[in-house]
Formats: C-alpha cells, sequence, structure tokens
C-alpha cells in the first residue's frame, strides 16, 4: 500500500512548504561549529550505502571507550558489562555454558545467520513470540548454523562468534568517522530477517511479504523506489554498483534504468565527485560478488577500506559543503546485540510470506541495531542519536528534502535523522583528518 503526498502531510502535521525548511534551530548547546548558517536546502547531494551483516555492539561495541579515550564528548550505549548468552542447547556438554563478549582473532569468519527463524530466536530463545526480548538466543543459532552447515567449514561449533567484536584496532576509519560525526545507537534494521528483506525496505519502504531471499534471480516488484519518486519529482539520481547485481534489480524500473545512465559503474562516483556532476540522490553497492560487502566470509578490513575511498572522494570535491553521505547495514547478521527489537508501524496490509514451520510474527517490530554513520559538513559535531530509526529513516529524510510523498505507513512514520544535523552553522566545512584504514590483519574463516 503507498501512502498519498496528502496522506503524508496530514500525518506528518505539516505544510508542503515546512517539509523542506522544518530543520532550522537544530543546535544543541556547547556545540563547536565552524562555517556559515544555511537550512535543509543546503543539502543538494544525498549518498546512501548499506554494507553487510554486522550489529551495532558488534562493530561498535566498544566506541564509547574510543571516545573517551581521546576526550570526544557524547555517550554510546555499546556492550553493557556483563553481557553473556547461554550455549546450544542441543548438546550437554554446551547447553549449561555461558560465553561472553570477546574480540575476534580473524577478519573474516565463518558465517552466521539473520533469517526470520533465527531471528526470532536470537530474540527470545525459548519463547520466540513472545513480547519479551530476552536476547538470549544469538550463540545457540550460531552454534546450530555450523553444525548444520558442515559444507561451510563447520568450524565453531559452539557458535562463540556471535560474542565476537571488532574495535579500534580493526576498523579505525570508521571509529574515527563515527566519532568526528554524527551516529546513532538506536538505528535498527527494518525487520527480523535476512538481507534482501531489509533492501527491500531500503529502497521502497516495505517488504511486501517477503522474508526470504529469491537469490540471484529476482522476482520482480511492480511498485515505486524512492528512485521512481525522485524522478516523478525532478530530482537527479544514481546507483553506482560494483559488480553484476543491484538490489534495484528486485523492482520493475530496473528494466527501463539499467542502460540509461541511471545506473553505472561504482568507479564512476570517483570522477564525478572530483567534477561536482554527483546527482541529488545517489546509492553506493559494494556489490554481492566481489568480497568487499563485509559479510562474514569476507574481510572487514578490505571492505571498510572500500567504503572509506567513497567517503574520501566525496570529502575532497567541490560538492562537500552541498552533501550528506549515509553508511549503515542491511541487519545484524546473527551478532549479539543487547538492545532488543522496539515496535514498529507495519508497512502495509501484506503478511509475512511464511512457510510451513516458520516461527509466527508480523511487520511490527524492527530487527537488531546496525552501525549507523551521517557523514556532512552540516553533520553534528561528536554527535550521538538515541532516537529510535531503522532502514526507512533514510527515505523519510530524503523524501522530506525533496518534498517527495512516502512509499508506505513506514517511512511516513520513521524518525527523519534530522537530530543529526545542525543548519544553524556548518560544523566541517573543512573535513577532519581521517586514518588510513589498513588491510594487511589476518583473514581465517575457519578461525574464531
Amino acid at each position: 500500500m503507498s501512502v498519498s503526498r496528502r496522506d503524508f502531510l496530514k500525518i506528518a502535521g505539516v505544510s508542503g512548504a515546512g517539509v523542506v525548511s522544518g530543520c532550522r534551530g537544530l543546535g544543541i548547546d556547547g556545540q563547536t561549529n565552524d562555517g556559515p548558517a544555511g537550512d535543509f536546502s543546503s543539502l543538494q547531494h544525498i549518498i546512501f550505502t548499506m554494507q553487510e551483516n554486522r550489529s551495532f555492539d558488534h562493530y561498535f561495541g566498544n566506541l564509547g571507550k574510543y571516545r573517551q579515550a581521546k576526550g570526544i564528548p557524547g555517550t554510546v550505549d555499546g556492550t553493557p558489562v556483563g553481557a553473556s548468552n547461554p550455549g546450544f542447547q542441543g548438546d550437554p556438554l554446551t547447553a549449561s555454558k555461558t560465553y561472553t563478549p570477546y574480540h575476534l582473532s580473524t577478519g573474516c569468519h565463518e558465517n552466521l545467520s539473520p533469517s526470520w527463524n533465527e531471528s526470532h530466536v536470537q530474540r527470545n530463545l525459548k519463547d520466540p513470540t513472545s513480547a519479551t526480548a530476552t536476547l538470549d538466543g544469538f550463540v545457540h543459532t550460531a552454534a546450530q548454523y555450523s553444525r548444520n552447515r558442515p559444507e561451510e567449514g563447520g568450524t565453531d561449533l559452539e557458535g562463540h562468534r556471535a560474542m565476537g567484536f571488532y574495535d579500534a584496532t580493526n576498523i579505525p576509519y570508521y571509529y574515527e568517522l563515527a566519532s568526528q560525526f554524527a551516529i546513532s545507537d538506536r538505528m535498527h534494521s527494518s525487520l527480523l530477517a535476512s538481507t534482501l528483506a531489509n533492501r527491500l525496505y531500503l529502497l521502497a519502504g516495505s517488504s511486501f511479504g517477503r522474508v526470504y531471499p529469491d537469490f540471484p534471480t529476482p522476482a520482480v516488484l511492480d511498485v515505486d523506489t524512492i528512485f521512481e519518486r525522485c524522478e516523478a519529482a525532478g530530482v537527479s539520481w544514481k546507483i553506482y554498483v560494483n559488480g553484476a547485481v543491484s538490489y534495484y534489480q528486485w523492482f520493475r524500473g530496473y528494466a527501463r534504468h539499467q542502460s540509461d545512465g541511471h545506473i553505472v559503474d561504482a568507479e564512476q562516483f570517483f570522477a564525478d565527485a572530483a567534477a561536482g556532476t554527483l546527482p541529488s540522490v545517489a546509492m553506493i553497492e559494494s556489490g554481492t560478488d566481489t568480497g568487499l560487502d563485509e559479510h562474514p566470509r569476507n574481510n572487514i578490513q578490505i571492505g571498510s577500506a572500500y567504503m572509506a575511498r567513497f567517503f574520501n572522494a566525496l570529502m575532497a570535491s567541490p560538492l562537500w559543503q552541498k552533501s550528506a553521505m549515509f553508511l549503515t547495514y542491511d541487519e545484524h547478521g546473527g551478532f549479539y546485540d543487547h538492545v532488543p527489537p522496539p515496535t514498529a508501524v507495519a508497512p502495509d496490509d501484506i503478511p509475512p510470506k511464511l512457510i510451513s514451520g516458520d516461527i509466527a510474527g508480523d511487520f511490527t517490530k524492527l530487527g537488531f541495531r546496525v552501525p549507523f554513520i551521517a557523514v556532512s559538513p552540516w553533520a553534528r559535531k561528536n554527535y550521538v542519536s538515541h532516537t529510535t530509526a531503522d532502514h526507512t529513516s533514510i527515505l523519510r529524510f530524503i523524501e522530506k528534502r525533496f518534498n517527495l510523498p512516502p512509499l508506505s505507513r513506514r517511512d511516513a512514520a520513521a524518525h527523519d535523522l534530522l537530530d543529526m544535523f545542525n543548519f544553524n552553522s556548518m560544523s566541517w566545512p573543512t573535513p577532519p583528518t581521517l586514518p588510513t584504514q589498513p588491510v594487511n590483519g589476518v583473514c581465517d574463516w575457519t578461525k574464531v
């Protein structure tokens, strides 16, 4: 179900003009600002990108300690002291064990599952349909995945890797980016399911009942995405994709646009940024078949170094002072996170397309937390947002900036991310110095 622009304006309680200019006065006490004032229209280019399978605690559970050590303000809700999970319940040797967070020894590792059933078990091991989130099923499902898939290695039979984490020694570029610009520690994936369904929400505000992938052959959805909304309003857009697969292929618009200059090789981004010809809205896809998406069996350092190229190119471009770029992740990847998934507005009236034996559920819960960074000269310096958001918040941000109607009930109701920006004064007219992301760490997916 789509939401008309008129219905959206009623929901938002604003006029059409107010949608564009309503973020004036977002400054915070004590914030250091260095540049001139502006308004929401100062952002002329919005770029977003989504990597794979990482929870907030897994990547940024230690971000608060990093910031404190450097004297950077802002409280981050990271991994709490005493966090733990019981072991795999199907084996008496592991059922009574307790597993705690630990620093992973390798930048790539055996897969875990964030699929519908596993995500619901991770939320509550003994009663997956309960209203109470006990967050005690991560290790259990990770062990189960290893035991059921020996063809993938079956290395971590106890599922310990679900409690594993990385820190600034592994991904220093992300840690500094997340410290100097604005982050959210309440950004959730859009539902308790895996990659495809969450990416459908990112592009169209709903998964239209899907909770499972139909990969690699898309079953095309006859619905609009954010790109059709842009096109109808005369807002320029492009998808910069590395490799053979774009998630836009799951939508009807792909057939019309794949050869008309809207969908281009990712390397074109660097030329467009340098020339000042980036579109108003852009998506970057690192590729499902490139090894650069930070998926568990891919090296996170190589993936993060690849992402750093895009951020660095934008910061060095003549468009820097007119731009915002978002980095997030499709879902938690089966890794532990200590924050219960909150409730949310169902995007439409389509129920989940479950199969026999699946855990019952609906689309009124968000998924687990994922990393999210907003990089812009207008982003609040060192800011941490604690307002609940999900992937459709990116849609809401774009919709509000360019006065576009929402795609579903979910994005119509989503947090718009504007708390992360201050248009009273530019925070970063000149970008900060960021570290080089190393790529020489150990990468052995047979280890934990």
